[in-house]
């Protein structure tokens, strides 16, 4: 792509198809729509199994979906950073609730994605989930042991988010005088 029209058309085509790939992935978590979920993965994805691929995806999310009834993945800020013309990372900001038994969980987080294009259309290549908290809502983040009360979440375990950011670490490490 040598014309520098046609690399900006790219490169805005590029954002806006990652940032609906994030949209599609929260409806079809919503909906259980779990074909759909599976399908916005590269081919040869792997899984938190050990499978390989969309079928084995389908499969694996099927048993981590059911033990939610209700869930609503709100979609906010989404960093996109393109390494290539067909790789690309990502943050994406969620805040996810889930209806867990007798508990409404709120669980503010980030996804750190990886996205790769293959034949014109961009995929997930990968999705890791990092927490802020996880809370029933009608419980203070605060009051809540490692600020993480999510029973039986198979994914995530515990609140990662903003100590694994060094930059946050590093900011509170020196003091304010500075």
């Amino acid at each position: 792509m040598s014309d520098p029209i046609t690399a900006r058309l790219d490169r805005l085509e590029a954002h806006e198809q990652i940032r609906q790939l994030a949209a599609r992935y929260a409806l079809a978590l919503d909906s259980r729509d779990v074909p759909a979920l599976a399908s916005l993965f590269v081919a040869d994805v792997r899984t938190g199994d050990g499978g390989v691929g969309r079928a084995a995806l389908a499969k694996w999310f099927d048993p981590v979906l059911r033990p939610y009834g209700i869930t609503f993945h709100l979609i906010g800020n989404h960093v996109i950073d393109l390494v290539d013309e067909d790789h690309a990372t990502g943050v994406v900001y969620c805040r996810p609730e889930h209806e867990v038994g007798d508990l409404w969980v709120v669980m503010p987080m980030q996804y750190w994605d990886r996205y790769e294009r293959h034949d014109g259309r961009w995929y997930f290549r990968s999705r890791t989930p990092k927490a802020f908290y996880a809370a029933d809502v009608l419980e203070h983040p605060l009051a809540v042991r490692d600020r993480f009360h999510f029973p039986d979440n198979p994914m995530i375990t515990d609140a990662q988010l903003p100590e694994k950011w060094a930059s946050w670490r590093e900011f509170w490490a020196r003091s304010g005088s500075e």
